[in-house]
């Protein structure tokens, strides 16, 4: 590895030597009440544009350490009007801040009832095409991260099938891993699949933010289509959430989450949850003829019954906060453990009786945050973590099975590949971030993510028998990307931010040296290096009606899984080039307010995108044996509309209506042997145009009891049919599409002591509705559950 990889470390590192002593950061606390004098729990306090922020206790109190200077202190719960107060904090001393809140309706809603001029709006109104998802709404429901997340306009969460699949993310007309995916700002790549968006719960998020196009430099993306992070729980406060859901298919979830902070600065928290589930629904499909080798002509309905899946993770977090030397160090340890039974291939008729794969993840992290690092207003976070994926695959049976369930002995071992592979993924990652703010409206940030990845195989079945040079060769890849940025904010009337990206990537691993037809296998290096730039900015030309603007020339870099496979269904291919694109990015957000006491409020957010991709990547899959793999597919065009309108009378009532059109293209006039394609600008496939959803939701508050709140929602979710295969091959009658799918879910959620007991009962695709995302991998039918949770916060 070259040394300027670490250049920008040891420059902080060094500068961390030299950091001055500051004294004890000054304490404010306070107390939130209503119009009657009655405490107030669960309302946002924070010092804006700051880092820091907390919440009210049951008692309506609160507690905040911040360093020394002069803030704007805001105060703002659901229901009520947003309190302003400016505030000087000095050194050593004690400031208490009291608020009396008044009702009021100023409820700004965006993807997922998101309220008020909070972190969250912050966000939405930001230069950058971006919504922020208020997490904790959703804490009483049954959602993993990867359900909550397709919630937001324009956004798709496709599934291979139930709890557990293979799961990837559609953001403006882009899929898989063109979208990155960050917990906390650190790319999630490397947490593996017992740790991932399909079986985290809900309550370990505080907010989701999801960027569409231009991504900002402190997440160190090269993401082409957008980049979703993930924001966990950080509170001074005490607190313990803990729930249990049962479900059909013999569904169980656990999850609890603890976290306290003292008064001499010391943080603990754990996280912890459980997920299984038999995935015994029913799918119609063909029928092999063991015999005859045959599939059937008509298809049946079958029950999975090979499709087990359960994980459990822990999650441990220890450190300090509000230091002379750190607002905050925390060093973090994650275990996670995944066991899941292989049904099919990615072809569905394709089915398995004993095919599994199991994973176990070990991961330490660690956080530094400190502010007037050095110098004043000269901010500093490092972040990084190490992980050991250890995965196995076992694929050693000698029969081969239909979907009756019924088996022949095939006279060789492995219902695909025979294996009893085990491989290790080893990753790691330093993210370094520095922010200087020279002046009120000024901002400039450097960052560097440096990330590493490593896999080296062992088969201990394959060994004997056909274990090849390429199979036992290391591979590696290297990855440092380096963004600077300019933001100037002028009020509340208009942003602007300027970036550039530097990305380096260096791969290696097994090539085919040889010119005959006799392959030879060797280990062969291979490096990149290029530079991006964008803009983004946004302009509000009055207090309803905001425009957004955002350009860049960005690259993606390969993933690990493109380059190498994943040693199941997954053909890696290493001399996959870098993806580069031109984005540009037009919204136009308008967010009236009327009625008395402006009860009334209407938030629409109109958005176009446009891209031009050159050596795009494209997933492919082998009909035969149903593997997949990944090609360079040259130049494809993306041109899209997002539409998203809400309606919210109150924290009562609530309707929302949003429809995504995204058309991607292949811009490839030339077939590979240089004569015209006939699928010139056709639709690339695979991928849905036209989809949309509708969710609407009524509060009963009060309900049985002061503090008591009895909300039911609906919600519907349509996709219109799309191509399997181009649009302009084959015959009328062989094109195969992915038909017309429209669901609805419902749900009803008890809140008792202003959320300390929550009870939930769900209903999934209530009609019973056949629904597809990959090809013809049938997702379950009509599902039941319901979900016990506590939750109790203490002030500390």
């Amino acid at each position: 590895m070259q040394k300027h990889y670490f250049a920008p470390f040891f420059l902080l590192l060094f500068l961390m030597q030299f950091s001055n002593a500051f004294a004890q950061a000054p304490l404010l606390t306070g107390k939130v009440s209503n119009e009657q004098g009655e405490p107030v729990p669960h309302i946002y306090i924070y010092l804006k544009d700051s880092p820091y922020h907390t919440e009210t206790d049951m008692d309506g109190k609160y507690q905040l350490s911040a360093a020394p200077g002069d803030y704007v202190l805001a105060c703002y719960g659901l229901g009520y009007e947003r309190i302003e107060k400016t505030i000087s904090l000095i050194k050593g001393k004690k400031l208490t801040v009291n608020f009396t809140l008044n009702p009021d309706s100023k409820t700004q809603m965006q993807a997922v009832e998101v309220s008020g001029k909070s972190i969250t709006r912050e966000i939405n109104e930001s230069a950058y095409n971006a919504i922020a998802i208020d997490a904790k709404l959703l804490q009483n429901t049954t959602m993993d991260l990867s359900q909550a997340i397709e919630k937001s306009s324009g956004v798709r969460i496709r599934r291979s099938g139930g709890m557990g699949s293979n799961t990837s993310v559609t953001l403006n007309g882009f899929t898989g891993n063109h979208v990155k995916i960050f917990m906390d700002g650190i790319p999630m790549s490397g947490f593996g699949p017992a740790f991932n968006i399909n079986n985290i719960p809900i309550n370990m998020a505080e907010r989701i933010e999801v960027y569409k196009g231009v991504v900002p430099i402190e997440l160190g993306s090269d993401a082409l289509g957008g980049a979703i992070n993930i924001v966990t729980r950080k509170t001074s406060n005490t607190y313990l959430d803990a729930s249990y859901s049962y479900g059909s298919f013999n569904t169980h979830k656990t999850s609890v989450n603890f976290g306290t902070t003292t008064r001499s600065g010391l943080t603990f928290s754990i996280n912890a949850f459980q997920n299984y589930s038999d995935n015994n629904y029913k799918v119609k499909t063909k029928l092999l003829d063991l015999e005859t080798n045959i599939y059937s002509q008509e298809e049946q309905w079958f029950e999975r019954f090979h499709d087990t899946y359960h994980n459990e993770t822990i999650v441990a977090k220890l450190g300090v906060v509000n230091k002379s030397w750190a607002d905050r160090l925390v060093f973090g340890g994650t275990l996670a453990n995944m066991e899941t039974d292989i049904q099919n291939a990615n072809i569905m008729q394709i089915a398995f009786g004993e095919k599994a794969r199991k994973a176990k993840t070990s991961m330490a992290s660690m956080e530094y945050i400190k502010h007037d690092f050095i110098a004043k207003d000269l901010d500093l976070t490092l972040s990084g973590n190490y992980s050991v994926v250890r995965n196995t695959n076992i694929d050693t049976s000698a029969f081969r099975y239909n979907w009756a369930g019924d088996r022949r002995n095939m006279g060789k071992k492995g219902e695909g590949d025979y294996s009893l592979g085990k491989f290790n993924n080893n990753t790691g990652l330093l993210n370094a971030n520095i922010r200087y703010t020279p002046g009120e409206r000024h901002f400039i940030s450097l960052n560097n993510v440096l990330s590493s990845y490593s896999r080296k195989n062992t088969d201990e079945k394959a060994t004997e028998q056909t274990l090849s040079a390429a199979d036992s060769i290391k591979r590696t890849n290297i990855k440092n990307v380096t963004g600077l940025s300019y933001s100037y904010k002028l009020d509340e009337k208009w942003s602007l931010s300027a970036f550039g990206k530097n990305y380096f990537v260096k791969t290696s691993g097994s090539r085919d040296t040889s010119s005959t037809t006799t392959q030879k296998f060797a280990l062969k290096s291979s490096t990149f290096n290029t530079s991006g730039y964008g803009i983004a900015g946004n302009y509000r030309l009055n207090p309803g009606l905001l425009f957004k603007l955002s350009l860049e020339k960005t690259f993606r870099l390969p993933s690990a899984t493109e380059l190498f496979g994943d040693e199941i269904l997954e053909a890696g291919t290493i001399d996959l080039k870098a993806e580069n694109s031109d984005n540009i990015n037009v919204n136009v957000i308008y967010s009236p307010e009327f009625g008395p006491r402006k009860q009334h409020s209407i938030y629409s957010n109109l958005g176009m995108i446009y891209r031009y991709t050159k050596d795009y990547i494209r997933r492919q899959v082998e009909q035969r044996y149903g593997g997949a793999f990944y090609t360079n597919h040259g130049e494809v065009r993306t041109l899209g509309v997002d539409l998203e309108t809400r309606y919210q009378y109150l924290d009562k009532f609530s309707l929302g209506i949003s429809g995504s059109y995204q058309r991607i293209v292949n811009m490839e006039p030339l077939s590979s042997r240089g004569t015209p394609s006939i699928i010139y600008k056709d639709p690339m496939p695979n991928q849905p145009i036209l989809f949309g959803n509708i969710d609407a939701s009524y509060r009963f508050l009060d309900l049985g009891g002061q503090g008591n709140i009895l909300t039911v929602s609906y919600f519907l979710n349509y996709v219109d049919k799309f191509y399997r295969e181009w649009k302009s091959e084959g015959s009328t009658s062989d094109k195969i599409t992915i038909p017309k799918q429209l669901s609805h879910d419902v749900s009803l959620t008890y809140v008792l002591q202003n959320g300390k007991y929550n009870v939930s009962l769900e209903a999934q695709n209530i009609t019973d509705a056949m629904l597809y995302d990959n090809y013809s991998l049938q997702k379950p039918g009509r599902s039941f559950s319901v979900k016990l949770r506590y939750f109790f916060t203490k002030f500390n």
